[in-house]
């Protein structure tokens, strides 16, 4: 019996990932494994946990009484709501340095998965975004409305811009997120590397000192371009102050979260295909 020439032919399939337009296209169809990764690592964080998910608010409700405290009662800063502007910073920062630290290794510490089962690579540095902005919205549920509560906050029609920015940033981190974790299958020396720019850019960010407050005019622009000071302006700005971002923190939040995605996930793409032998 003859074999069709058609049925000769063979189709490169990881070919077909390896594009911006092909691999949105298998994230979005993989969806469920990366649900499934996030649902993972959920479960083994808090298995056997007493307490479970209240660990999350451990670590900022730490942070926030040492800062309260340092800030307060030592340097005696006297700022209406400077707490309140602090959990929010504290809150996006703390999101922001858990995603880019675990997806850092994403590709590096999978090398048997990634050598044995053919699926979008970008799967796995998007599953520890995803798994570190869970735990972000599971902790912002509970603290910010009490936040709210406790400083007397009124709602305004401007909080529904909260979810764009928190989108913005979540794509900022994507971006980010695969350009590092490709970048550390190429340089074991990228974990390093992030650990010293996360401890800069923590004091180049408007976390412990006031942006409206305590950064003097001239060196405001300056400071926005920090890459996370942009969204935690428009945080404290839209559930604290109830205002308007402004233009320029828009439009720098908007220019980081493109630019990010749109040279992460080609660096990521350019460095798939030696993945395997990188590894």
């Amino acid at each position: 019996m003859s074999i069709p020439a058609s049925a000769t032919i063979l189709v490169d399939r990881s070919a077909q990932i390896r594009s911006v337009r092909g691999t949105a296209a298998a994230v979005l169809h993989y969806r469920q494994l990366i649900r499934s990764l996030v649902a993972k690592d959920l479960k083994l964080k808090y298995r056997g946990s007493v307490l479970g998910f209240l660990w999350s608010l451990v670590n900022p409700l730490l942070m926030l009484g040492v800062y309260t405290f340092a800030f307060s009662y030592i340097l005696h800063i006297r700022i209406e709501g400077f707490v309140f502007l602090l959990l929010v910073g504290i809150l996006a920062w703390s999101f922001f340095v858990g995603a880019l630290v675990m997806s850092t290794g994403a590709i590096v510490d999978n090398a048997g998965l990634l050598k044995s089962v053919l699926f979008p690579r970008a799967v796995l540095p998007i599953a520890s975004v995803m798994f570190n902005f869970a735990q972000f919205v599971l902790t912002a549920a509970v603290l910010i409305p009490v936040m709210l509560i406790v400083y007397r906050v009124p709602l305004t029609p401007l909080v529904m811009l909260y979810p764009v920015f928190l989108f913005l940033q979540l794509v900022f981190i994507t971006g980010l997120a695969l350009a590092l974790s490709a970048a550390a299958a190429h340089l074991r020396d990228t974990r390093h590397l992030l650990d010293i720019a996360l401890q800069v850019l923590f004091w180049l960010t408007p976390i412990v000192y006031s942006f409206e407050v305590q950064v003097p005019e001239r060196f405001r622009a300056l400071l926005l371009l920090s890459p996370m000071s942009s969204f935690i302006v428009a945080y404290q700005r839209i559930l604290y102050y109830g205002v308007w971002p402004g233009v320029e923190v828009t439009l720098v939040a908007l220019l980081y979260a493109i630019t990010a995605l749109a040279l992460g996930t080609t660096f990521f793409l350019r460095s798939d295909r030696r993945f395997s032998e990188l590894v």
